[in-house]
């Protein structure tokens, strides 16, 4: 039997943080151990115990959930960070996206289906409620197609030798290295050092920034 994903919690209101915890407790395979009211809080968990996956609210005091994120990356990257939020900020999914966070989710969601979407995250996938899946829709899918200031990406995509588009083209559908390794018929190593390649042909340094840019460019 494998061992329970260990997960941190943060949120201000505490009526939501215990309720949320004990809820999230009582499902397979998830094991709250740490709760925090602030993103300060937060990292001074995971400074005494190991996390596999951190829930983090988008407002809170102290230090806000963005903002821990970006501190959780510098100083636990193995950490898979979900923003949570009782609202559908644009500006909050495009920063969380920037900041490699794993998942955007509004804390009306079901606990089972929560706990499943942690599953994922922990996994390697990408993972988003309905309604910021239909705002990241709304709001970038077609807004760069003929935007002239995407043109000079698109070249770059273009001009990509045909193993390195082919590995473009499911890195922008926020799958993890294994699962591409296993749809190209690669190793790993493979992939991290072609991904490395895309990075520095295309101008960036992390998958959320190039994700971003890749469908507002209509990719």
């Amino acid at each position: 039997m494998s061992e329970p994903i260990r997960v941190l919690l943060a949120d201000d209101d505490v009526i939501v943080r215990e309720g949320l915890a004990g809820l999230l407790d009582r499902q397979d395979g998830i094991d709250v151990v740490a709760v925090a009211e602030n993103g300060s809080m937060a990292l001074r968990e995971l400074s005494r115990r190991a996390v596999d996956v951190a829930l983090l609210d988008v407002d809170m005091p102290v230090l806000d959930g963005l903002a821990a994120a970006k501190e959780m990356a510098r100083l636990y990257p193995s950490v898979v960070v979900v923003m949570l939020t009782v609202f559908e900020h644009e500006e909050s999914l495009a920063r969380s996206l920037a900041l490699n966070v794993r998942g955007f989710l509004t804390k009306d969601i079901p606990s089972a289906q929560l706990a499943q979407l942690i599953r994922q995250a922990h996994a390697g996938y990408s993972v988003f409620g309905p309604r910021p899946t239909g705002i990241l829709a709304d709001s970038y899918l077609n807004s760069g197609k003929n935007d002239p200031k995407y043109d000079a990406f698109r070249e770059r995509v273009e001009r990509l030798p045909g193993y390195l588009r082919t590995t473009f083209d499911l890195l922008i559908q926020a799958l993890p290295n294994e699962t591409i390794a296993k749809r190209l018929g690669l190793s790993e190593a493979t992939v991290r050092s072609y991904i490395s390649e895309i990075f520095t042909t295309l101008g960036y340094t992390n998958r959320g920034e190039l994700t971003i840019t890749a469908i507002k460019a209509g990719y």
